[in-house]
């Protein structure tokens, strides 16, 4: 939005409407907050960045419409978070600080935001000579988002993607990276409520893909001089279930209990609460999967005393979670974040 008195407006009227709330937001600050929350603690700092986030529920009107899903709508004014206005100073303090793991997100700030020719390519040629110069033993985790801007996307798999050892992302983000990756283009629509079995082989196929890449440019450097870095795990989060890949032997453990951590985070997240009421939830998933959409591939039932189920392929580990979906919807903002950092803390 760029009429900032608008904005301003906007957000003294938000004050008074019943129901409202502030929250901290953007994210890293809610990554971090969901690892602080589950034992992991680093410096507080102040975010002066105001997001205006409108959130419905299914069912909820506005004139002659009707939603038929929970969703959101989401308008800023934010012109420091495109630029990467943190990225200078902590460059200087990663050298020392030598974290085990390094998470990056937010970067769906800078789609579609109206940079001058060759700002954003210069931004985040700075932001991968930052993770390909910190040091092999910091893990990289890219959280990714909804990017409407193709050319975006194309910078990311440059830029980024080349970088990280882990990413994370849903249901729509993964057939969009595995559109691109393909040489297609991204898809503005999917399903909602995928199956399975279609994520998983959407899975495969980008840890596939990703690696083959890595391994095809490990004899060469790009133009940062920098050689890329093997995907070692991939986390997609559904409304239905979690699933991850994992590489045999890599740097992440417990595999098992972090997708079940992810999948009970999800409930405890969007129901507002830390305790799981079973009064309020409720499972979408199918009384048993296929692994793969080929003919005749093995079916796994999910069974309530062990409901993670996990297995070997090739050179990595399979896990799927159900999620218990939240039938009382208190915040659906910040999901994937707290998701995915719930999952990460039990890994490193």
């Amino acid at each position: 939005m760029l009429n900032d008195t608008l904005f301003s407006e906007l957000v003294e009227a938000s004050r008074d409407l019943p129901g409202n709330r502030w929250a901290v937001g953007g994210n890293a600050p809610v990554m971090a907050g969901r690892m602080a929350t589950e034992g992991l603690a680093g410096n507080i700092v102040e975010e002066p960045d105001i997001h205006l986030i409108l959130e419905y529920p299914s069912g909820a009107s506005w004139g002659n419409y009707t939603s038929r899903r929970a969703n959101r709508y989401i308008v800023h004014s934010d012109d420091h978070n495109p630029y990467l206005d943190s990225m200078a100073e902590f460059a200087k303090k990663l050298k020392d600080f030598d974290p085990d793991l390094l998470v990056v997100g937010g970067l769906q700030m800078m789609d579609n935001f109206p940079f001058r020719s060759g700002e954003r390519d210069a931004l985040l040629s700075r932001l991968a000579d930052l993770l390909s110069s910190s040091s092999p033993q910091i893990g990289v985790h890219f959280e990714m988002a909804s990017f409407v801007e193709e050319s975006i996307m194309e910078d990311l798999l440059y830029y980024v993607i080349p970088y990280a050892d882990s990413l994370g992302m849903n249901e729509q983000e993964l057939p969009n990276l595995l559109s691109l990756l393909k040489g297609s283009n991204i898809t503005v629509l999917s399903d909602p409520n995928p199956r399975v079995a279609t994520v998983l082989d959407q899975m495969r196929e980008v840890y596939r893909i990703i690696n083959q890449r890595s391994k095809d440019s490990s004899a060469e450097s790009d133009t940062n001089g920098a050689k890329a870095k093997p995907l070692t795990r991939l986390h997609v989060h559904t409304l239905a279930f979690q699933a991850m890949i994992v590489t045999r032997g890599s740097q992440w453990k417990n595999t098992m209990s972090a997708t079940a951590k992810a999948s009970l985070t999800a409930n405890r997240h969007v129901c507002g609460s830390n305790d799981i009421d079973p009064n309020k939830a409720r499972l979408i998933m199918d009384d048993s999967f296929s692994v793969s959409r080929r003919e005749g591939s093995q079916r796994i039932p999910l069974q309530e005393t062990r409901p993670v189920s996990c297995w070997d392929e090739e050179d990595y580990e399979i896990c799927v979670a159900p999620v218990l979906v939240c039938t009382e919807v208190y915040q659906t903002a910040g999901g994937g974040d707290n998701i995915s950092a719930a999952g990460l803390v039990l890994q490193i």
